[in-house]
């Protein structure tokens, strides 16, 4: 690739994903990851920065964070949404002979004061570009933002919030499918952060007020394969009856199945569970909206591992089938995986999924025998026994 002369840093292929989904058509790095690091070496060198003056937004299995570190900067501060991504640096970095290279923030503002350069895999969602151009309202002036992404999943409509609330935006040449956006920080320039999403469904019977964080599925709109489940529940009477002890939420999104099950088994104890801070901060604020906070809890965890082995009785899933911008189904593979861990035997997974991937035989092995409750043009959803 164009940019430095010198060989990069790291042997991205010692990367592993674990424990995100590993499978030989999966990366952990791809070539924003290389772009990012060189043009961000470049500048750090020339302009003698300091690791702890670099900030690390969007990093995935720790191909940024480790190859600055393996060029012998220290002190980077690393911003993650999904918990199996902070895991995957953390082995990696383990394994490489880099921990304790770098810190982690949780809010990626508590960072952006110190910062002299950001380096930003870009989520796919302009809305979630936008509030975080509007957390990094501290940067100083003169800071120099890369921010990067396969060109195909760029959109012109990213350059709007960074041109208003960081500085001009200067696109660069595309490289093996991936593109950087230089952008300086002009300081007279800031945005408002942006409200979450939120939205009045009926669904299932029960009325919900769902909310939307940035990187949160679907933000706070309520999802097809969902409506279809929760509706299919209803109908069937599925609901009725004595309530089960333990339902969980396993990938929870914005929190529409928690709090749907709330409503309908007062008596259980709910688990909504995610990897992803924004999904966690999204569910919580929709329980919260639908008056169920007091009989739920939301857990960021990765699978549901934080439950013990046989301890729900019921478990709804709808899984994701893209592994970042790639379809994929290991995630919905791992996520059906911890469900039939995390039931007693006996216990029940419902589950929606999109028709075209023929998951039946899947969850017959992974789970148990498994009944088609049903299906329309797109989706089908299945009642799974868990089996002794």
């Amino acid at each position: 690739m164009g940019g430095m002369s010198e060989p990069f840093p790291l042997d991205l292929e010692r990367l592993r994903r674990r424990p995100d989904v590993e499978d030989p058509t999966l990366q952990a790095h791809d070539a924003t990851d290389v772009l990012l690091v060189q043009r961000g070496l470049e500048h750090a060198r020339a302009h003698g920065l300091r690791g702890e003056q670099i900030l690390i937004v969007g990093e995935r299995h720790g191909a940024i964070t480790l190859a600055l570190a393996a060029a012998g900067l220290r002190g980077m501060l690393v911003h993650q949404d999904r918990l199996a991504h902070e895991r995957a640096l953390d082995r990696n970095a383990d394994e490489l002979g880099l921990a304790g290279s770098y810190g982690r923030l949780e809010r990626v503002g508590d960072g952006a004061a110190g910062a002299r350069l950001l380096l930003w895999q870009l989520p796919r969602q302009v809305g979630a570009v936008r509030r975080t151009v509007a957390e990094l309202a501290a940067v100083p002036s003169g800071a120099l933002l890369l921010a990067g992404g396969r060109v195909k999943h760029l959109s012109v409509g990213m350059n709007a919030p960074l041109a208003e609330g960081f500085g001009d935006v200067e696109p660069q040449l595309a490289e093996r499918k991936s593109r950087l956006l230089l952008v300086h920080r002009d300081a007279e320039r800031s945005l408002a952060v942006p409200p979450g999403g939120s939205a009045s469904v009926t669904v299932g019977g029960q009325r919900l007020e769902l909310r939307g964080e940035a990187e949160s599925f679907g933000g706070a709109a309520l999802d097809p394969g969902t409506r279809l489940l929760l509706d299919t529940l209803a109908a069937r009477g599925t609901a009725a009856g004595n309530d089960p002890a333990t339902v969980v939420d396993l990938g929870c999104g914005n929190g529409t199945i928690a709090a749907w099950a709330a409503l309908t088994w007062p008596g259980a104890r709910i688990e909504a569970t995610d990897d992803s801070r924004d999904a966690v901060a999204a569910a919580a604020a929709s329980l919260e909206a639908s008056g169920v906070a007091r009989r739920a809890r939301v857990v960021r965890a990765d699978g549901g591992d934080h439950l013990a082995e046989g301890a729900a009785d019921v478990v709804l899933l709808n899984p994701p089938f893209h592994q970042g911008g790639t379809v994929h189904t290991g995630i919905a593979t791992k996520l059906m995986r911890e469900a039939a861990r995390m039931l007693r035997p006996g216990g029940t997974l419902l589950c929606v999924w999109n028709s075209h991937l023929r998951y039946r035989p899947r969850l017959e092995r992974l789970v148990g025998p498994t009944e088609q409750l049903a299906r329309d043009r797109t989706f089908t959803v299945t009642a799974s026994t868990r089996r002794g």
